[in-house]
């Protein structure tokens, strides 16, 4: 049986039974039907189709859109893992794309998988009314963006991100009202402290999930050019964000609850760390900087290798939620620790110097 195929590998956003926990994230490899269909023939349980928003200076980015990977000393190459670049908004209108979209899901419900729609934050008015939209054309996943990186940097008024808990309430409970029977999916920023509080938020307000986290923004001086690589502060994503996700999405499950779903981005390359972050409470993954690096089959890739985890172990996907998160104790429950020579563990971390009569 294949990976993409094995029951071990089940999961369920509230509701919504997945055949796994790999989701291909929205972004330029999904903003066609024929890279949607490719997500999914890779193997990922569902789609979030590259998103849109109602400012026409949003879809217009996308042409001053630019891209780069870094290695792990911040070299621009194409061999790096971590990922570094503005981005805009798919150029559609937004009823059209919808109907595409909704067309997909349909296929994508044959096999227990799904497509859905995002919205990446403008204002609140353009938000109920495009989640409408989506509703109208029938698609049964809706995911709100209120944490997109680049809204410090875009044009004005075209990209906006929501940190306040009573405001985002406000904006989920009126993005609820037009979206009855829908998933109401809200993606939260990596740019705020208080993600376990916009979750509470969210899921007060009627959202069933919450996707955390978005990527940072951040300047990366070039050593040969001296100057900013792309020539601009940018998104910036990699390996080295996943620890940070795990920690918020623990934090986040002790304000939800352990039954409130939530999902986690930002620095899967491996199917190991899609293991992270169901340790850390997430019930699925969203990925998308592995398909820009190495194709669809990095969904593959990434499937086969969480599936044999999970055989190694004799474990089913499920079983692994939260584990690591409700077992974390706080600094003060912890014993004292003893170094090799008997003494106080930091002098083990110490040049001997530091220890010098």
């Amino acid at each position: 049986m294949s990976a993409r195929l094995s029951p071990r590998l089940a999961t369920a956003i509230g509701a919504l039974a997945l055949p796994n926990p790999l989701i291909c994230g929205a972004g330029e490899p999904v903003m066609t039907a024929a890279g949607i269909r490719a997500a999914l023939a890779a193997g990922a349980a569902g789609v979030i189709a590259k998103s849109i928003n109602e400012r026409p200076e949003g879809a217009a980015q996308l042409e001053r859109a630019d891209y780069a990977f870094l290695s792990p000393d911040h070299q621009a190459g194409s061999a790096g893992p971590a990922l570094f670049c503005r981005s805009g908004l798919a150029p559609y209108e937004p009823a059209a794309w919808f109907a595409t979209l909704a067309a997909l899901d349909r296929e994508a419900a044959a096999s227990g998988r799904f497509v859905a729609a995002s919205l990446v934050l403008a204002a609140a008015e353009g938000a109920v009314r495009i989640a409408g939209l989506a509703r109208a054309a029938g698609l049964r996943v809706f995911e709100l963006n209120v944490g997109a990186p680049h809204a410090a940097e875009a044009a004005a008024g075209a990209i906006a991100q929501e940190t306040d808990p009573a405001a985002l309430a406000a904006l989920v409970g009126a993005v609820r009202a037009a979206t009855p029977g829908m998933q109401l999916w809200v993606k939260l920023t990596g740019l705020a402290s208080n993600l376990p509080a916009l979750a509470a938020a969210a899921r007060q307000a009627g959202a069933d999930a919450v996707v955390m986290m978005g990527r940072f923004m951040a300047l990366v001086p070039d050593l040969d050019s001296m100057a900013p690589v792309l020539g601009t502060a940018a998104a910036y994503g990699g390996p080295w964000a996943l620890p940070i996700v795990c920690r918020f999405l623990a934090q986040s499950r002790r304000a939800v609850g352990t039954t409130f779903p939530l999902l986690g981005t930002n620095g899967v390359r491996s199917g190991g760390d899609v293991a992270r972050l169901a340790l850390a409470g997430a019930s699925a993954a969203e990925v998308l900087s592995v398909v820009m690096a190495e194709g669809f089959g990095g969904l593959a890739r990434i499937l086969a290798e969480l599936d044999a985890l999970l055989a190694a172990r004799d474990l089913r996907f499920a079983d692994l939620v939260g584990r690591a998160a409700d077992a974390q104790q706080s600094y003060a429950a912890q014993p004292k620790v003893t170094g090799r020579s008997g003494g106080a563990r930091w002098r083990d971390f110490v040049p001997p110097e530091t220890l010098a009569e």
